[in-house]
């Protein structure tokens, strides 16, 4: 008789945080891992190149059948799926309420049917509470989302809890703040460090909106999977994290490091600031500190040197 594997499914798993979780965890022979996601052309832009122990399920997130079909038999899954971005979202909110909360729902719907044990969904700490001030917003602060991006976010949230209260889906909701790193995508609008760094290679000018002084948290990529790989099963004392560095740093500070690291000369221009963008969060990381008892994060320097020499081998 064989030994039995923990099935999980990871919708949105060619992402970025959605690749980087499955080669976590396809390396533990317990698990079964199974990577949704649309896979355009029939082809993995973030997974190429692993073997067929890998079960990769080419389906569309809003499609209630392909959510079903993937479900059967999976105890966990990973709810990494976003159509939009805090920026993308502030052209067509619909959108937030069509497809990032309207699939959210059904996939809830799916789990509770299929008898699933845990969803753990990708939620965001660097937008869900708004402008929060001088203060560290912990998980109970109030949240106070000023792009439709993350009001669909604190929606699904919500969302989980009823499905919690009324079906018994346990859930787990992860707060990331800003990850980045090697894998990330270069050239879109969201993830300012590779992508300043890759125009930064291509000795093109770095678009600040705003004077630069927005402040945020950068947790590196390696460390928001590490945690969440080593909290995803366990029985926690919180049903909601901040999954953060805890240390807050401006744009101005992020291009300074880059400066450092690259030793390249960086051409600014700035324009107006956005509405959509939160101008200064601090993430209160103690909560999840305190579950995993102690975690040492990679400093932002050091990071961003990684990412670098990532970037200079595409």
């Amino acid at each position: 008789m064989g030994i039995h594997k923990i099935k999980i499914l990871v919708l949105g798993a060619d992402g970025f945080l959605g690749s980087n979780l499955v080669k976590a965890l396809k390396d533990d022979k317990k698990y079964e891992i199974l990577a949704f996601d649309l896979f355009p052309d029939g082809k993995a832009r973030n997974l190429e190149g692993f073997d067929e122990s890998l079960r990769m399920i080419q389906g569309n997130f809003l499609n209630r059948q392909d959510i079903r079909e993937a479900l059967r038999n999976v105890e966990y899954v990973f709810h990494y799926v976003s159509a939009s971005t805090p920026g993308s979202s502030m052209n067509d909110p619909l959108l937030e309420v069509n497809s990032n909360i309207q699939g959210s729902v059904v996939l809830f719907e799916e789990c509770v049917r299929a008898g699933v044990k845990r969803i753990i969904f990708s939620s965001s700490g660097g937008a869900i509470y708004g402008n929060s001030g001088d203060e560290s917003c912990n998980e109970e602060s109030p949240t106070n989302p000023i792009s439709p991006y993350a009001i669909g976010k604190l929606s699904i949230e919500k969302f989980l809890e009823y499905f919690r209260v009324h079906f018994g889906l346990d859930y787990l909701i992860l707060r990331y703040s800003n990850p980045y790193g090697p894998g990330q995508n270069i050239i879109g609008s969201q993830g300012i460090i590779p992508i300043f760094l890759n125009l930064v290679k291509e000795n093109k000018s770095i678009n600040i909106f705003g004077d630069g002084n927005n402040l945020r948290d950068y947790i590196y990529v390696d460390d928001a999977i590490n945690i969440t790989k080593n909290i995803f099963q366990k029985k926690t004392v919180y049903r909601l994290y901040n999954i953060a560095s805890g240390e807050g740093s401006r744009i101005n500070d992020v291009i300074e490091i880059i400066k450092k690291v690259t030793g390249k000369k960086i051409v600014i221009e700035k324009f107006p600031k956005r509405k959509v963008d939160v101008r200064k969060i601090n993430l209160d990381n103690s909560r999840i500190k305190n579950e995993l008892k102690y975690y040492k994060f990679l400093e932002l320097e050091k990071g961003i040197k990684k990412t670098w020499h990532w970037i200079k081998n595409q």
